[in-house]
């Protein structure tokens, strides 16, 4: 069987169906639709009324979490744990008082900043980090944030 031609027929009366199943179609959307320089929406401001509230969306096929912090502000964080890229939260709400990775146990600020791990200094002599490791490097992937009359939205992009 060959494969069908990604070509526009030469009629424009119907959308061909390789539109909706090609893979590179599907990555050039989500690039230019989701993370590029656009702003998505993520939710309310009242869905995340306290500090350590939060709820899980997605923008594109990339899990977020949105979070109300410690001085009120809402941040947007990928939820992939900068570590070893594991999902952080598989639960729609909910509400913490710091953010820590299921599977090392790497844990972060409610802004997303890296504030530990275990065994950081080593144990017996074995393993630690690096002296020169920077935990701000190495904190969650955040997104821009605008609110507007209580409506959150979040960027990939940083060209405004």
């Amino acid at each position: 069987m060959s494969e069908p031609l990604c070509t526009w027929p030469d009629r424009n009366d119907r959308v061909p169906y390789w539109i909706y199943t090609d893979q590179g179609n599907y990555e050039r959307e989500l690039e230019n639709i989701f993370y590029g320089p656009v702003w998505n929406y993520v939710g309310l401001e009242c869905e995340i009324p306290k500090p350590g509230d939060y709820k899980r969306t997605q923008i594109g096929d990339q899990s977020v979490i949105v979070v109300r912090d410690i001085d009120d502000g809402v941040n947007v964080l990928v939820n992939r744990c900068a570590h070893r890229g594991v999902k952080i939260f598989e639960q729609d709400s909910g509400s913490f008082n710091e953010i820590m990775c299921p599977y090392h146990q790497w844990t972060y600020t409610l802004d997303g900043v890296l504030t530990g791990m275990p065994f950081k200094r080593a144990i017996n002599g074995k393993g630690g980090l690096n002296p020169d490791f920077d935990m701000q490097k190495h904190g969650l992937l955040s997104l821009r944030v605008e609110t507007l009359n209580g409506v959150v939205f979040a960027s990939f992009g940083d060209l405004f």
